[in-house]
């Protein structure tokens, strides 16, 4: 699958969850999430990081776009390392990071707007 990175990669102002994570390898991930009934409507990431992380963090998002938070909570890194098609320079940390960032954002959101 071709993932647009210039699509997804950006800041957003006032998201509705976002998160941000340094990763091992020195890269970091940002990821901007707004969400309607439930419904990732927006999301893009942003990183300082080499092509794997930018592929991964596009990946992230492209797989959130249009899908409900349960939905989003079951995306694995493994799921953008297939995005990735030819396993030859993708590193699987990268994967990690984008989808734990992912994670981190829908947390974020969950605790700012689904208080009981």
């Amino acid at each position: 699958m071709n993932i647009d990175i210039d699509k997804y990669m950006r800041r957003m102002n006032d998201p509705d969850g976002s998160a941000f994570i340094d990763g091992i390898c020195g890269d970091s991930m940002e990821i901007y999430l707004v969400i309607k009934d439930q419904i990732v409507i927006d999301v893009s990431f942003f990183t300082d990081g080499c092509e794997s992380s930018r592929f991964c963090g596009a990946a992230a998002a492209s797989l959130a776009k249009d899908k409900s938070i349960t939905d989003i909570l079951r995306i694995a890194p493994m799921d953008c390392v297939d995005l990735w098609g030819n396993k030859d320079g993708l590193q699987i940390h990268c994967a990690i990071l984008a989808v734990s960032t992912l994670h981190k954002a829908i947390a974020d959101y969950l605790l700012r707007f689904e208080r009981s």
